[in-house]
């Protein structure tokens, strides 16, 4: 008998902790989260008590990160810093709720 075929997958990733989060998410079916040529990537801003959905391909994960506040003490410009990756485990068809 063979494993039944792979399914998209589903995540709903909610804010409840920030006023209003910078999200970088990627939709991969790779092992790590690196942006490669032909994976979506969005990038978006999620408010306080908002959600955002991301419904897969089969075989695919999702990982997002957020935008780490400025360092309002330093004057100077800078480039933007952020969490680590985070991933939901999709491939397999899963239905996932995760918070930022």
């Amino acid at each position: 008998m063979r494993p039944p075929p792979a399914q998209p997958g589903h995540l709903v990733l909610s804010n409840f902790n920030y006023d209003r989060a910078h999200v970088e998410a990627l939709v991969t079916p790779y092992p790590d989260c690196e942006p490669r040529e032909g994976t979506a990537s969005s990038n978006f801003q999620l408010p306080l008590n908002g959600t955002w959905v991301a419904d897969t391909p089969a075989g695919s994960d999702v990982c997002w990160r957020r935008e780490l506040p400025a360092d309002t003490a330093n004057d100077r410009p800078h480039a933007p810093r952020w969490t680590g990756w985070n991933r939901a485990f999709l491939s397999s068809g899963r239905i996932v709720d995760s918070q930022l």
